[in-house]
């Protein structure tokens, strides 16, 4: 997805379906282009697409700018920063945003808040994230973030975690971010719960 231009964003969003996923913090050791084809230097959006005439379907990333512009045609909020740095370390050259990040909010239900997590380390973590069907279940956790997800929503984020090419967990993820930046810790044992509870083996760690 090319997307340099205000005139060509704005055709993108009539022939596709625009969805915003995340918006996270570039950590150091990172190398990400944006759909602009410019180099990504601090946080990113990533979206979803969809077209309206036909099956064509996938993710882009794309700078603030860029995110922004889209957001304004698409009529759609900002989206919170999701930040995974230690406030108090910069973990290498990624610097640490002052604003408000996805993990500080209140009225989170516990394991909520936990898949919540896990999608956005996915996104910070993966070069390609699968769109339709995660960027499906964040907005419903987000709208309804006082309420346990479904199991059927643990389920899905799970199965996309075990497609990961290296094999990992969110947890070893995490760790291979962690070699170049400075990390808060994630638990996701209420996950792990629910799973467990079903028979179904855990990709969070």
């Amino acid at each position: 997805m090319y997307c340099r231009g205000e005139e060509t964003r704005v055709r993108i969003c009539s022939q596709y379906d625009i969805k915003p996923i995340a918006h996270v913090k570039l950590l150091a050791g990172q190398e990400k282009k944006s759909c602009a084809c410019d180099k990504l230097t601090d946080s990113y959006y990533c979206f979803s697409y969809k077209s309206n005439s036909g099956p064509e379907a996938g993710t882009f990333f794309c700078g603030t700018h860029a995110a922004k512009h889209f957001l304004s045609i698409i009529k759609q909020d900002e989206l919170p920063l999701f930040n995974p740095l230690h406030a108090s370390g910069n973990g290498g050259s990624a610097t640490v945003s002052p604003k408000k990040t996805a993990t500080v909010n209140t009225g989170w239900d516990p394991v909520a808040e936990q898949l919540h997590n896990a999608i956005n380390i996915l996104v910070v973590s993966w070069s390609t994230i699968p769109g339709e069907a995660l960027c499906s279940i964040k907005e419903k956790l987000e709208r309804y973030k006082s309420s346990p997800p479904f199991l059927s929503q643990i389920k899905a984020v799970n199965t996309i975690v075990s497609m990961d090419q290296g094999g990992r967990t969110i947890q070893d993820m995490l760790a291979d971010l962690s070699k170049s930046n400075s990390l808060k810790s994630y638990s996701f044992s209420l996950l792990n719960k629910e799973l467990l509870a079903n028979n179904i083996t855990s990709w969070f760690g």
